[in-house]
């Protein structure tokens, strides 16, 4: 009931949603804490498209995160599909992630800034 942004977020999302029932299931793929929504827009062509389905498993920590894969991040009530970097302050502490678009022709990259300190 969430859509993902792959482009510049122009309105508000609720977040993710769990729903009460399973309503499909993944060939090896086991465990809990998955969600799944449509993509909208284009700026993560042609690796993901516009209407594209994709499913999510929530990290537990920012420490967790592996630099240059794609992730779902959701701040300011927004959800993004993208490039994912950790960006660390001088004590070394990851203080920002750039998100970073596949069709970087049409969609700078942007820095959002973390709420906590990991």
């Amino acid at each position: 009931s969430t859509e993902a942004f792959a482009g510049v977020a122009t309105g508000e999302v609720d977040g993710f949603h769990q729903e009460d029932k399973e309503f499909f299931s993944i060939p090896g793929l086991s465990g809990g804490g998955l969600v799944a929504f449509p993509i909208s827009g284009n700026s993560m062509e042609p690796v993901i498209q516009n209407g594209d389905i994709v499913i999510c498993r929530r990290l537990e920590s920012i420490n967790e995160l592996k630099d240059n894969k794609i992730y779902a991040v959701r701040a300011k009530g927004s959800v993004w599909v993208k490039y994912v970097q950790k960006l660390k302050d001088q004590k070394g502490r990851v203080t920002r992630l750039k998100l970073i678009s596949a069709n970087h022709l049409e969609h700078d990259p942007f820095d959002l800034e973390l709420d906590t300190y990991s």
